[in-house]
């Protein structure tokens, strides 16, 4: 039965390490695209290897604002869109899941 007196002691607050659930934490992101401008599809540009579109437009640009084009490769070059959280940033560290392209090869 609890006690009907207040304690002079405070007590702790529990910590992440408490949780008795194995769920992750969740951070809200998204899975964010690499689309292409028209011109760049047309002149058979990536948004993962034109540096210079990526560092130039990107958030700095209002119709690639209005359109967020090369969501990802702006987002991981630290030129996201605002309120942009992408997902799928690339890992600095090797995959230890094995890679869908292995089933897509001719044997």
């Amino acid at each position: 039965m609890p006690s009907s007196m207040p304690s002079s002691e405070p007590s702790s607050m529990p910590s992440l390490t408490d949780r008795t659930d194995a769920s992750p934490i969740s951070i809200d992101c998204i899975i964010c695209d690499d689309e292409e401008t028209p011109w760049m599809k047309n002149n058979t540009k990536d948004c993962s290897t034109f540096d210079y579109v990526i560092n130039t437009f990107c958030n700095k640009d209002t119709y690639w604002n209005n359109n967020k084009f090369c969501r990802l490769s702006c987002y991981n070059a630290g030129n996201g869109y605002a309120g942009d959280v992408c997902c799928n940033v690339p890992s600095s560290e090797p995959s230890s899941e094995p890679s869908s392209m292995a089933s897509s090869m001719p044997s």
